[in-house]
């Protein structure tokens, strides 16, 4: 019977017409870079290209059903355009083989080092494959200094298929290189660069829909007026993504301000999403002259050495009042030395509109931070229903940070008061919240989150005297809190 069943399904698939076995070799096709957090409110997954997980290599798709039989493999091989095949060239291929005995398909080059130094014949396979200029569709290049010295002084001249240019140096150098300034690359859609200089001027940056400037050192290359006038001559960006060197300080950023007057205002008609990392002195200098009509996900990094700026904060405030004035949910992860607060504008979508990141020495100096971020946007949580307070630091900081943390607690807190589910993670973080939601000095039992009708704990929490305390005063006062898990 079994064996009947597989000759059944080989009729059927050998009676399938051409046209319909194209159909379903193009619905195989991976979707490289439209998935997989790309809704987060992460910029790192949105500008996927800059990641160095390995995904370009599910471009390597067709390879399998091509040697299935002699009819599949001349249907794929004879639809390259609509399949969108491409030769990868990786770490272990065997270029020149693959380019010598292989149709002339586009090329990925997708070379990537995590620390050592790439074999030379590797290397020498990824300058091969470059010489291919009319062929690059994408490049990615992740290694040591020497050897991508080497290799970005090959992509120079004409690449007429190039849309998309990662590089990036695995020891940041102590300046920004420069890129080939023959570089052409018309069709050009998705720019990551690390450590490199930001190319003012150049024709790459016309159709741009993803730019990220990653360690660069903005003053040295170009002023605020540069930025922006060349920022308004890419209509089509999307994504913006800058950080500077570290080195760089709000002391080192403003004395170079003064000398620099601004005159420009640029308009970014697309942008969407937008992430800085840096002195805030430039963002603050910069962000007031910017308008995005559509802005949907801003990332900001701040640290104690760098706080956001009043300019920042109202920047912030304003774009969430106008493009998202009613925030569904509100979520805050506390590590050893960040705090991420991500915020989603409704219920059905796991896109952010706001996504902050606050470095920090000790979460209990990253929740000041936060407790003054939030005093700035609190007019926008006035919707919110629900609140997510998770927990990621170690154990030996988590029953610490809940004791220094308490104070902070109930002036966060006084930003929610339509929540009604609370949720949390972690033991510790459970009853230092607990302390706080109790009444001081006479208050009202609903003094803070007087809409809370659900603590939601994970599952074989223990709820500890605090937490029954506070749930037992507020069913006294006529305000009953439900504990759930999840």
């Amino acid at each position: 019977m079994a064996g009947g069943d597989t000759d059944r399904r080989r009729k059927f698939i050998d009676i399938l017409d051409d046209d319909s076995l194209l159909t379903i070799f193009y619905h195989c096709r991976p979707d490289i870079l439209e998935e997989d957090g790309i809704d987060t409110g992460d910029i790192d997954s949105r500008i996927d290209i800059r990641v160095p997980d390995g995904k370009w290599e599910r471009e390597r798709w067709w390879y399998k059903p091509a040697q299935v039989c002699r009819r599949w493999r001349h249907l794929i091989l004879a639809s390259p355009s609509y399949l969108g095949l491409s030769l990868v060239c990786m770490t272990g291929t065997p270029v020149a083989d693959m380019l010598a005995h292989s149709p002339p398909f586009p090329l990925i080059i997708d070379s990537l080092s995590l620390g050592s130094h790439i074999p030379a014949k590797n290397e020498e396979g990824t300058r091969l494959a470059l010489e291919h200029h009319d062929r690059v569709r994408r490049i990615r290049l992740r290694m040591r200094a020497p050897q991508l010295m080497r290799l970005i002084a090959a992509i120079d001249g004409p690449f007429p298929l190039l849309e998309h240019l990662y590089i990036c140096p695995l020891t940041p150098p102590d300046t920004n290189w420069p890129l080939p300034s023959t570089l052409r690359a018309p069709h050009l859609r998705h720019l990551v660069l690390h450590n490199i200089a930001f190319p003012i001027g150049s024709p790459l940056l016309a159709g741009l829909v993803t730019l990220s400037l990653e360690y660069i050192n903005p003053l040295a290359i170009f002023s605020p007026n540069e930025l922006l006038q060349q920022l308004s001559l890419i209509p089509h960006l999307e994504t913006f993504d800058i950080s500077f060197y570290p080195a760089l300080s709000n002391e080192d950023i403003e004395v170079q301000l003064l000398q620099m007057p601004l005159s420009t205002h640029a308009t970014l008609p697309a942008l969407r999403w937008f992430g800085f990392e840096g002195p805030s002195a430039y963002m603050a200098t910069v962000l007031p002259r910017i308008t995005t009509p559509l802005l949907e996900v801003i990332e900001v990094v701040s640290t104690t050495s760098n706080p956001l700026t009043s300019s920042i904060l109202f920047f912030l405030q304003s774009m969430c009042e106008t493009e998202n004035p009613m925030l569904c949910s509100v979520k805050v992860t506390f590590y050893n030395v960040h705090i991420i607060i991500t915020m989603y504008p409704h219920k059905r979508t796991g896109m952010s509109t706001l996504r902050l990141r606050l470095l920090c020495s000790h979460p209990a100096l990253g929740l000041e931070s936060m407790v003054e971020v939030f005093d700035w946007i609190k007019a926008v949580f006035t919707e919110a229903e629900s609140l997510t307070l998770e927990d990621k630091t170690s154990s030996e900081l988590l029953k610490e940070f809940a004791i220094r943390a308490e104070s902070r607690w109930r002036e966060l807190l006084k930003s929610f008061n339509n929540v009604q589910t609370l949720r949390v993670s972690g033991g510790n973080l459970i009853e230092g919240l607990s302390r706080s939601l109790r009444p001081h000095n006479g208050e009202s039992a609903i003094e803070l989150l007087p809409m809370l009708r659900v603590l939601s704990c994970p599952k074989g929490s223990r709820v500890g005297k605090s937490c029954r305390s506070f749930i037992a005063v507020r069913r006294k006062a006529g305000y009953p809190v439900t504990i759930s898990h999840h």
